[in-house]
């Protein structure tokens, strides 16, 4: 049985036949996505057997960025790496569709979540209805009146709504008043929210609520009481007012699809430009170029710096004592994602003693190794390099007007002769063992013409030709750049497969046939094995990709174009059909 709410609260509140409770006279709440996507939603979850936070099943429903915030795997990943206890009692505000309150169901013992739309309360209780130790109120949260306090208060992408739905003058303020009170002395607030100032803002992205261009930076001057956001500063110093502790988050590319959760204190270690860089922006309303470089921009700002204040997102937890009982259990994490389940492995970045910082891989299973012919994923561990990589080395020259390939690609050499150094000869072609299929140049460091290698989780079962990895190395740098803007004329010369001689050439290698047609083995085969993609189509895709690039992009576009058609229609005879359907009915009725 699920516990009675009714012996939690004053208000009068009754369970209605979704089991959800209603409070008595219930105000309409504005807030939907609309009934399309509602319904949608609804017949995901009645349709899936694994409803979990980590269903492969749901993700199967995701078909726009709607269904994909609410189905996504990576949800959860926003607030999975934190040291929670799970016996302490647990408040969620706007619950929503309760993508997070099925995370916090399987995380704490008692869970209330409270959210004053009806239809996604309803939501909320069918992704949990396996769940007795939650419950959902439908009820605009200000007006319950509890009768105990709660632990951790849980506020994801609803603090930015306060001016909507509070009817009060200072509503913010309101809100984390009223957070203070409802905490346990030693209690906590952890609040998800945009950042007012994020880095994508300042491009093309469009604010992300109102879809309008450089509202938040230009301080929302169009609609006062609508949904606004706050820069680093001003959140910080308004949290401050009734909270004695704040620890700051960031979530990368933001908190609705995290990859990656980084500490304030990660930022003071080490130079992460580099690594955020990894997790660009998502702009979710419109689908506009950005008008720079982002990557080139964060090593900017990371020489003052600035990531945190210019980061899209911010993730905080503020506690009423002076230290935050709930923190992340290390300086920050990265979860593969794009992965087969069982290829799956977390980055965790742990400060050492000595004020080092160690990265260390581990499988998601939590086991050392994990094999599939022809590949085996290993746990592994090393020290942070606080240095630019190879592949960032070069990437900060591409717009360089006057400069050849050899002089773009000269910071090679030292990489190159490291790996013929590990080669063994054989017949005149040099053979690395399958440990160095990921020393390509993005996990490749040189430093006083030395070069160290980095992230050895993978391992082939075969020896692989040097060549094949010189290849791998330039094709990745080279798909990297291909949408900058003011390229170095020599990287806009002929195909990916002419460039990638070309630059080979200018190392003093020459690229044979049989080296692209084992490169492109290989890469399907990662492809197939890792990603579960199909080796035909990745291995058409990587030839088309080396011979002609623009010929690619049109033969997709062309697909797309007739998927299109077919879909318009398929629908349009369903239309018809519906409406013969009709007719036939009335014709019968009469």
């Amino acid at each position: 049985m699920r516990k009675d709410i009714r012996e939690l609260i004053d208000n009068k509140i009754e369970l209605n036949k979704s089991s959800v409770w209603v409070l008595e006279n219930k105000k309409p709440f504005r807030y939907s996505e609309g009934c399309a996507a509602e319904s949608y939603l609804n017949k995901a979850f009645s349709s899936a057997h694994d409803i979990s936070s980590n269903s492969y099943e749901l993700e199967e429903w995701i078909k726009d960025w709607s269904s994909e915030y609410h189905l996504s795997r990576k949800r959860s990943q926003l607030l999975r790496g934190f040291n929670f206890d799970k016996s302490k009692k647990v408040l969620e505000v706007g619950c929503g569709c309760g993508a997070i309150t099925r995370f916090l169901g399987e995380t704490f013992n008692s869970v209330v979540a409270v959210d004053g739309s009806l239809a996604r309360a309803k939501l909320a209780r069918m992704r949990t209805k396996d769940m007795e130790n939650v419950s959902i109120i439908c009820a605009p949260f200000q007006e319950i009146r509890f009768k105990e306090h709660f632990d951790i208060i849980f506020c994801v992408g609803v603090f930015e709504y306060s001016n909507m739905f509070v009817d009060d003058p200072a509503p913010f303020d309101f809100i984390l008043k009223y957070f203070h009170e409802m905490l346990a002395p030693d209690g906590v607030i952890v609040i998800a929210i945009e950042n007012q100032f994020g880095l994508k803002y300042f491009s093309s992205s469009r604010e992300d609520h109102n879809d309008i261009m450089f509202d938040g930076l230009e301080g929302y001057p169009r609609y006062g009481n609508k949904e606004r956001t706050f820069g680093f500063v001003e959140l910080n110093d308004l949290i401050k007012k009734y909270f004695n502790s704040i620890d700051f988050y960031f979530p990368y590319p933001d908190y609705k699809i995290p990859s990656c959760v980084l500490s304030e204190r990660f930022f003071s270690k080490v130079k992460a430009a580099e690594l955020v860089g990894g997790f660009p922006s998502n702009s979710y309303l419109c689908n506009q170029k950005p008008l720079y470089d982002e990557r080139l921009v964060l090593f900017e700002l990371d020489k003052n710096r600035m990531l945190p204040f210019f980061s899209n997102s911010f993730l905080l937890v503020a506690g009423k004592n002076n230290e935050t009982p709930v923190k992340l259990k290390s300086l920050g994490l990265i979860y593969s994602y794009n992965r087969l389940e069982k290829f799956q492995s977390i980055t965790s970045f742990i400060e050492q003693d000595d004020g080092s910082v160690l990265v260390a891989k581990t499988p998601a299973n939590a086991q050392d190794k994990v094999e599939s012919s022809p590949i085996t994923l290993h746990k592994c561990q090393c020290t942070w390099v606080d240095e630019l990589s190879l592949h960032a080395q070069i990437r900060r020259r591409v717009k360089e007007r006057d400069i050849t390939i050899g002089e773009l690609f000269a910071p090679c050499k030292p990489w190159l002769a490291a790996l013929k150094s590990l080669s063994s000869n054989k017949d005149g072609i040099h053979l690395l063992d399958g440990k160095y299929i990921d020393c390509i140049w993005v996990n490749s460091f040189i430093s006083n013409g030395e070069c160290k290698f980095i992230d050895h989780e993978w391992q082939w079962h075969e020896n692989i030709g040097l060549n094949v990895i010189l290849i791998r190395s330039i094709y990745d740098f080279l798909n990297d750049v291909s949408s900058m803007r003011d390229l170095n004329a020599s990287l806009r010369t002929g195909s990916k497969k002419y460039l990638i001689n070309e630059i080979a050439r200018s190392l003093g290698i020459v690229i044979t046939r049989n080296d692209f047609n084992e490169f492109c083995r290989l890469e399907s085969r990662l492809g197939q094995v890792v990603y579960g993609e199909s080796y035909a189509r990745r291995w058409i895709s990587v030839k088309a990709t080396l011979w002609n690039k623009s010929i690619f992009s049109f033969a997709l576009s062309v697909k797309t174009i007739f998927i299109t058609l077919c879909k318009r229609l398929i629908n349009r005879s369903h239309r018809l059909l519906l409406e013969c359907t009709i007719y036939l009915k009335s014709q019968q009725a009469e």
